[in-house]
């Protein structure tokens, strides 16, 4: 196999293929290989698959029966080439590589699932060949890279799109010099784009107009947007053209402004078009408009004026009423009136171009209604004097209701547009924390997962050396140098069972023995050992509720996550200060967030409040990762918080940190309440449980680990107890089969095959009446609650506990 896939890959696909035996082995490489990031799939030479993990199954829509003879190859339900042509099982990128033993790397395939949907993804495909270099099978490592295809073709798309539009898109930096040009503005400039980058964008603009860029340039650094106006710019001929400009700012993603984006269009015919459109008005407007409109005329000479009568009426007049300046004035509303004045003034203006366009209101003048009235009209100059006057117009005031209805309707839509986008962003915001929150539970689990892994094998080499140093000690000469040895040798093991016993707590696998205990008087009592282990500068303060409800919970475990809080608080104090331990009775009737919060409930509060350093942000998300710790080296083994953590959630409980850099840090545990715990079975007292036994029963002891097996069958020895050793269930079941006469059962929890548990139900099924201790460095507490504690020996044990196990499984 090549060196490119990735360890649990091989060892997986080594494994399924028959290259390796070794099942143990191979135990932590199969979770492993369950959990890579990535879609993997086995086939044989054959192309038969043999196996695949759930990404793969994912990324096909579908979950093939493995070694099925019409799955071969691919686990897809159809597979495409990039140019959409299909693409046969037996011709896809595995089959290739079976035939001809070359690996593939990143080739493309699309693939459909069974709901239609289609996906591409990127395999990489290796061959898995024998110690005699025969080709047994081979291995797919491969991703979904969907939506990053989608990103390319989007973006060539993009960059399609502006080469190919009329208008000239230009990007430039901050000191002007230009960054980008497309085809639009080569059109319009006549510039190519190899003869304007690196200069400076002032090539195109009129000597006169540069501090107009100049202008544009400061307004940009203030990251503001110049809308759309018109100007004139410089081609490279040298001629002008008119452009209608829009100039945005670009930034970067810390939402600094790096430059600016320009689209410029070439409105010179439109100009054109323009100029010679108000030059006919002048001729026209008024004779087309006469003949549909009231018309009116002015002289602004002697304020003499001419109505026909639809303007009369507009104004509130009978039919050939008499009308004049001041009529006319009199009918305008008042809030218009100088604004109307203004314009008439405009309009006889020489310097102007002589048109009066307005909108305003009048107020009938025998009826009082209030009407809208848009009026146009054209001055004419003799000799720089304005002669004549000629005008029309029209009553608007419907379309002015249906305008301002329209205003406020669109008042109230962007409003509500508004309080939409609010609400839109923050259920963003709530699902971004959520994702977060998801996310960090799924890295402690799976770090949960791994330690008590970890533990429980650690137990195993634990129980091997605890065992034999104790028979060693109790059979040792009287040679002080020895048993110092052993001493040592025990000293050193406990403090590892100490250490498995903290790992367990993080994963939440430990055996705890909750009670009803006060609080209060925990904290009370432990007051002496507390002070003992701060330093001189620290000061112990101490608010306990007088009314504080009865904890359930472990009193070893809560006495030992006590001193863990109070030690990491003292370790932030390094310059003294005030360490607080307050007691509160709590109900939080909502999700607080983080994966250690508790669940709704009622809680008896503990909270540990130093006035230490801090714990800055990037230490913040890993404070709860076992063995994570920000101490030097041999000052922390980083368990402390990852203990409390696994203490808090396995008791049913929780925690809440929060801390300021520089002010302190708060931990607060919630533990039940004696109140609300839920019914736990009651367990006889020892006294009851345990009688004497006297006659020593054969034991049939299995193990699959050959070091404790013969370890656990010396202690029997030593207890005086005959001892039968296998080391599979199935062996086991078979023994007693056969006839073997033995009273008791002592069985490993995680075996390979059939493990503890699976033995045990056997064993219930066909002897309801030979009891079964099971015996675990870890346990997996869902499926060890159909048994009575006194079942569950957990390692390490001392004699002792052997003893006492036997004696309760016997009773």
């Amino acid at each position: 196999m090549t060196t490119s896939i990735v360890d649990p890959v091989a060892n997986a696909a080594s494994v399924t293929l028959g290259l390796r035996h070794e099942e143990q082995a191979f135990e932590v490489p199969g979770r492993l290989f369950e959990q890579l990031p990535f879609a993997v799939y086995l086939c044989d030479r054959d192309g038969l698959v043999l196996r695949y993990n759930r990404r793969a199954a994912e990324l096909w829509g579908r979950s093939p029966k493995i070694g099925d003879p019409n799955e071969r190859f691919c686990g897809s339900y159809r597979l495409f080439r990039p140019d959409g042509s299909p693409l046969p099982h037996d011709e896809c990128p595995m089959a290739d590589v079976l035939r001809t033993g070359l690996s593939v790397r990143e080739q493309e395939v699309h693939i459909e699932r069974p709901d239609g949907a289609r996906g591409i993804a990127l395999v990489n495909i290796d061959v898995i060949k024998d110690s005699d270099g025969n080709i047994v099978g081979a291995v797919n490592c491969f991703q979904d890279i969907t939506e990053r295809k989608s990103g390319e073709e989007a973006a060539i798309r993009l960059a399609a799109i502006i080469e190919s539009s009329d208008d000239a898109i230009v990007s430039k930096d901050l000191d002007g010099t230009i960054r980008s040009w497309n085809g639009g503005a080569q059109c319009i400039f006549g510039y190519l784009a190899e003869e304007v980058i690196g200069k400076p964008i002032t090539i195109l603009i009129p000597p006169d107009l540069h501090n107009e860029e100049a202008a544009i340039l400061e307004r940009l650094r203030r990251g503001e947007r110049i809308g759309s106006y018109e100007t004139v710019r410089r081609r490279k001929d040298g001629s002008p053209v008119d452009i209608s400009l829009t100039v945005s700012p670009l930034k970067n993603a810390e939402g600094r402004v790096i430059g600016a984006s320009k689209i410029a269009r070439n409105i010179t015919e439109r100009l054109y078009a323009q100029r010679a459109l108000r030059e006919s008005e002048a001729r026209l407007q008024a004779a087309v408009d006469l003949g549909r409109l009231g018309c009116y005329a002015w002289n602004p000479q002697s304020n003499e004026l001419q109505w026909d009568d639809m303007v009369r009426a507009m104004w509130g007049l009978p039919a050939g009423a008499v009308v004049d300046y001041e009529v006319w004035r009199s009918c305008v509303h008042p809030d218009d009136l100088a604004r109307v004045e203004a314009a008439i003034q405009r309009c006889a203006d020489p310097r102007s171009d002589g048109i009066y366009n307005i909108e305003y209101r009048v107020i009938g003048n025998t009826d009082g209604v209030e009407r809208w009235i848009a009026t146009r009209g054209q001055t004419n100059f003799e000799n720089g004097v304005p002669a004549s006057f000629f005008g029309v117009a029209q009553e608007i005031t419907d379309r002015k209701r249906i305008e301002g209805r329209l205003e406020r309707r669109v008042e109230e839509r962007t409003r509500e547009l508004q309080e939409s986008n609010q609400q839109l962003r923050a259920q963003v915001e709530q699902r971004e924390l959520a994702e977060a929150e998801a996310q960090q539970l799924q890295r402690l689990d799976a770090i949960g997962q791994m330690t008590s892994g970890l533990a429980h094998d650690f137990n195993n080499l634990l129980s091997v050396v605890l065992t034999n140093a104790r028979m060693l000690s109790r059979n040792l000469r009287d040679d002080p140098g020895d048993r110092e040895g052993i001493e040592l040798i025990l000293g050193a093991a406990e403090r590892g069972a100490n250490l498995t016993s903290q790992l367990l707590a993080f994963s939440r696998q430990q055996g705890l023995e909750p009670q009803v205990i006060d609080l209060n008087s925990t904290i009370v009592k432990m007051s002496s050992l507390l002070n003992a282990s701060l330093r001189g500068a620290i000061q112990l303060r101490t608010n306990l509720a007088a009314d504080l409800c009865p904890a359930f919970v472990d009193l070893t475990q809560i006495q030992s996550v006590i001193l863990n809080l109070v030690l990491n608080a003292r370790d932030a104090m390094r310059s003294g200060g005030t360490l607080t331990l307050e007691t509160f009775n709590a109900i939080t009737d909502k999700e607080l967030s983080g994966p250690a919060a508790p669940a709704p409930g009622k809680y008896v509060g503990l909270t540990v409040r130093d006035t230490g350093m801090g714990i800055p942000d990037d230490v913040l998300p890993r404070v709860f990762e076992p063995f994570f710790t920000t101490k030097g080296p041999g000052k922390g083994s980083g368990l402390g918080l990852a203990q409390v953590f696994g203490f808090a959630k396995q008791s049913g409980g929780g925690i809440e940190l929060k801390t300021h850099v520089g002010e302190g840090t708060s931990v607060t545990v919630f533990l039940p309440c004696a109140e609300v715990v839920p019914r736990v079975r009651e367990r006889e007292s020892d006294a009851e449980q345990i009688s004497t036994v006297e006659l020593k029963p054969c034991i049939l002891v299995i193990d699959d680990d050959r070091a404790v097996l013969r370890s656990t069958l010396r202690v029997l020895e030593a207890l005086g107890y005959a001892a039968v050793p296998t080391a599979s269930g199935q062996e086991a079941l078979k023994l007693i089969e056969n006839g073997l006469k033995i009273e008791l059962v002592l069985a490993d929890f995680a075996m390979p095959e059939m493990t503890g548990v699976e033995f045990a139900n056997a064993i219930c099924a066909s002897h309801p009446n030979l009891p079964v201790i099971l015996v675990t460095g870890y346990g997996d507490r869902e499926t060890l609650e159909e048994f009575r504690e006194a079942q569950i020996l957990r390692k390490p044990y001392d004699e002792n506990g052997l003893r006492k196990a036997i004696l309760t499984a016997l009773t």
